[in-house]
């Protein structure tokens, strides 16, 4: 198998230095010493592994950030003697606490590892989760939303740099969305179950939204265990902490395919821990293209979260109880659990990214328009409305992570990239969290109308970020495609070293 350390193993016993380096242009020449039905299959097994373990993760975590929606339908606000505005507040602190160390979170994750940092992260949320059920003011809740999005920070661009050394270009944006389908999947089903937690009611002397943190959050727990028990550390490395390094869920021949794969795909991918510099942050950062998709993000996940977080309760205003308005609640998430799969497979079946994420753009936008007129509607044709506008509730974010993961050039740039554009989707939630006001109830006429605004300029900003893509495309063959993407050197298993190198092409 490859890996870092036998990059001077063989080569160096059989005498080669560096200026026996050849260069291997992966455009030119046929290098992948397997035949497709073993990629096939060893991509299957690793399908079978990584992915359900990355997303309960996920689940696990949007459990405990989006249980909040149940517990406004119970006696939370009675009980703490608060309004929604200041729910607003303290949501917006959660996002606060992710925005504030998503970076510095990325940059230990690889100093330290993937396994062990996220691992830490899990039990750390899920323990904050479980304590929220003492709670007893406003102090207090806001206290523990800010500890949440603290531990949360750093969780989802983390996974999903992890997935991308895993897999090649062409299988990023169905994996993406198979991993959000963890997040998707909670947002229903914790509603579900959020519903059945409800109705214990006063059990005991413990008000249903305690007895829902408490539950939820010992649920996470033991995710956080399973999740440490079982993660396969690295590419090159497929022994979980399970194993005590007696097995390992890969052949050394599956696993030298699935190293030597990647690379060929994008050489500037690496099996080994990163070293990100301050450089390779203010460069990531200051780069117009990562800062396209940061905006896509901000501005969709801005328009979305005030009927992510409300959504049970308009509907619990049309007239349904509170276990029923939960209940209902949850058919959005399905449908958008559907679409993100869909438009996911899609876009590595075409290539193309920038057609299908405005798709859900666009859909959103419909949505409100429809929402802003709905308030003399039937509840039955409401109720349609609020499901419709939650059933791509995260499909913009979800696909145009996915795109901007393929245009990132440089490992660093990758991992920096996505810390960024989680960053934006908690930075919207700040501002989200402000645009449904008390005084606005139960309508929220002029909440729509501020939601319908800001989906239309992601439509815009979609169409923008395609042309330019397509634009640069055109400029680069000109010159004959003139960026060229290096990996490190490596050693073949004929002893032999290599570089491999391949020219770059933007992905629109």
């Amino acid at each position: 198998m490859v890996a870092k350390e036998s990059y001077d193993g063989p080569a160096a016993r059989s005498g080669y230095g560096d200026s026996d380096v050849v260069a291997v242009n992966i455009d030119e020449t046929t290098v992948a010493d397997w035949t497709e039905a073993e990629e096939r299959a060893v991509k299957r097994k690793l399908d079978l592994i990584l992915l359900p373990i990355l997303a309960l993760a996920f689940f696990a975590l949007q459990m405990d950030r989006g249980n909040i929606a149940n517990a406004l339908t119970s006696t939370i606000t009675k009980d703490l003697g608060i309004d929604t505005n200041q729910i607003n507040v303290g949501n917006s602190l959660l996002s606060a606490g992710i925005v504030l160390l998503e970076i510095p979170s990325n940059i230990l994750l690889q100093r330290i590892g993937p396994k062990t940092w996220l691992s830490c992260q899990i039990l750390a949320w899920g323990l904050v989760s479980t304590f929220q059920n003492f709670i007893t003011n406003y102090a207090g809740f806001l206290t523990t939303r800010l500890l949440l999005g603290l531990c949360e920070s750093g969780f989802i661009p983390g996974a999903l740099y992890t997935m991308s050394t895993w897999y090649k270009k062409s299988e990023t944006s169905l994996r993406v969305s198979i991993f959000y389908l963890g997040g998707i999947l909670a947002a229903g089903v914790t509603t579900l179950i959020g519903a059945g937690i409800l109705t214990m009611g006063d059990r005991y002397g413990v008000a249903g939204w305690r007895w829902l943190f408490i539950v939820e959050g010992s649920m996470t727990i033991a995710i956080g265990i399973i999740f440490t028990l079982l993660l396969p550390p690295s590419v090159d490395n497929g022994s979980p902490l399970i194993s005590l390094g007696r097995w390992s869920y890969f052949t050394d021949r599956e696993s030298y395919i699935l190293v030597r794969r990647v690379l060929l795909d994008d050489p500037a991918k690496t099996t080994g821990h990163l070293r990100i510099s301050g450089r390779d942050v203010w460069t990531t950062v200051c780069n117009p293209r990562v800062l396209g998709h940061f905006f896509v993000t901000l501005t969709a996940t801005m328009a979305v979260t005030p009927i992510n977080t409300y959504g049970p309760s308009v509907i619990k205003s049309l007239g349904y109880d509170t276990i029923r308005a939960n209940a209902m609640a949850s058919v959005g998430a399905f449908i958008a659990l559907i679409m993100a799969l869909m438009l996911g497979w899609l876009a590595d079946l075409t290539s193309r990214r920038g057609p299908l994420v405005v798709i859900p753009a666009l859909w959103t936008l419909i949505s409100f328009a429809c929402l802003r007129e709905s308030s003399t509607w039937s509840s039955g044709r409401r109720y349609t409305a609020v499901v419709f506008s939650m059933a791509v509730s995260s499909v913009v974010h979800v696909l145009n992570i996915g795109w901007l993961s393929v245009n990132c050039r440089r490992p660093q740039e990758r991992s920096i990239a996505m810390a960024m554009v989680v960053m934006s989707a908690n930075a919207a939630g700040i501002a989200g969290s402000q645009i449904f006001r008390t005084e606005d109830a139960p309508q929220y006429r002029k909440g729509f109308t501020v939601c319908l605004a800001l989906s239309a300029v992601v439509v815009v900003q979609i169409i923008v970020q395609s042309v330019w893509y397509f634009l640069s495309n055109k400029r680069l063959e000109k010159v004959g495609g003139g960026l060229v993407v290096k990996g490190d050197t490596q050693t073949t298993l004929d002893g032999h070293r290599e570089e491999l190198v391949r020219k770059w092409w933007w992905i629109w």
